[in-house]
C-alpha cells in the first residue's frame, strides 16, 4: 500500500493522527535523552527510600517527553536478608498514549541483577539509573545510583539521522 503525507486536507480527504506524525520522526531521530544539559533527566538520592529525577526531556520512538520540574520517585521497601538492584526508567506506552518516569522493582538475590527493560510494540522503556537497594535499608545513597543516561544499550542521547550532503 502506498502512503504519503502531508498534505493539507480538502473537505476530509486527509486524516491523519499521531502515529502517523510518531513514524515520520521515528526514522529522523534516535531514541534517548537531550544532553544539552548534563542534569537532564539525572537520578539522585532524595529522602528515604525516594529518589529525584531532575527536570529534562527525552524522546522514544518519535514521542517527545518533557518535564518541567524535579519528581521525586519511591522505591519498595527493601528485602531484609537479600539486596536488589531497582532500574528508573521513562517509559512509553502506547496502550495508555503517554511517556512517563517510573521505578521497575527489582527481584532480591544473593547477587542481584536489575530488571530487563521492555522494548515491545505497548511499551518502550530507557533505562536512566540503577539503584541498589542493600538488604534492609531505610533510605538510599547517593553512592547505590548507577547512571546509565550515556549508555547507548539501556539509554543513550538523541541524534538527528539526518545529514547533510554537500555538493
Amino acid at each position: 500500500m502506498e502512503k504519503s503525507g502531508f498534505f493539507n486536507s480538502s473537505g476530509g480527504d486527509r486524516v491523519y493522527d499521531a502515529a502517523d506524525f510518531a513514524g515520520y520522526f521515528a526514522k529522523l531521530v534516535t531514541n534517548g535523552i537531550f544532553y544539552a544539559d548534563v542534569n537532564n533527566l539525572k537520578v539522585t538520592v532524595s529522602e528515604g527510600m525516594q529518589v529525584s529525577v531532575a527536570p529534562g526531556s527525552a524522546w522514544i520512538k518519535g514521542y517527545a517527553y518533557e518535564n518541567t520540574l524535579p519528581l521525586q520517585l519511591s522505591l519498595t521497601t527493601a528485602n531484609g536478608t537479600y539486596p536488589r538492584i531497582d532500574r528508573v526508567v521513562l517509559r512509553l506506552s502506547a496502550v495508555d498514549r503517554n511517556i512517563v518516569l517510573a521505578v521497575k522493582t527489582g527481584t532480591a538475590l544473593d547477587l542481584p541483577v536489575p530488571p530487563a527493560l521492555t522494548c515491545t510494540a505497548e511499551v518502550y522503556e530507557l533505562g536512566l539509573a540503577d539503584v541498589l537497594v542493600g538488604k534492609g535499608v531505610v533510605s538510599i545513597t547517593q553512592d547505590k545510583i548507577t547512571d546509565t543516561r550515556l549508555d547507548s544499550a539501556l539509554c543513550g542521547t538523541v541524534n538527528s539521522l539526518i545529514t547533510a550532503v554537500y555538493e
